[in-house]
């Protein structure tokens, strides 16, 4: 099955040919405060519960949602840098109030 970003609005899969293209894809952190900057950063809400969407654990955002100084290089293969945070063409409708305790939601899954 292929995967999708997750980015709301965003179409792009992670297929040969979007990697060919020079796009990667990058899971959602582990580490607990990073994770929730993330969900924050991409800002989506759960279609059923009307609350903060919470990423499962094959949930992506491709390389268009990060700076070029976000990555890392190693030859010609790249890499997030540690505490890189999505910011390009992100949905914004929810308001800080509204996702500021997603660090619980995190937490309890």
């Amino acid at each position: 099955m292929t995967r999708s970003c997750s980015a709301v609005g965003c179409s792009t899969r992670d297929t040969v040919l979007s990697r060919e293209r020079g796009l990667s894809f990058h899971q959602f952190p582990t580490d607990t405060i990073q994770r929730s900057k993330w969900i924050r950063a991409v800002n989506r809400v759960d279609p059923r519960s009307k609350k903060i969407w919470i990423p499962g654990p094959g949930a992506i955002l491709c390389s268009k949602h990060f700076q070029e100084s976000d990555f890392e290089s190693y030859g010609i293969r790249r890499k997030l840098k540690k505490g890189a945070v999505p910011s390009i063409s992100l949905y914004k409708v929810l308001k800080y109030e509204d996702t500021r305790d997603c660090r619980a939601y995190v937490t309890a899954n």
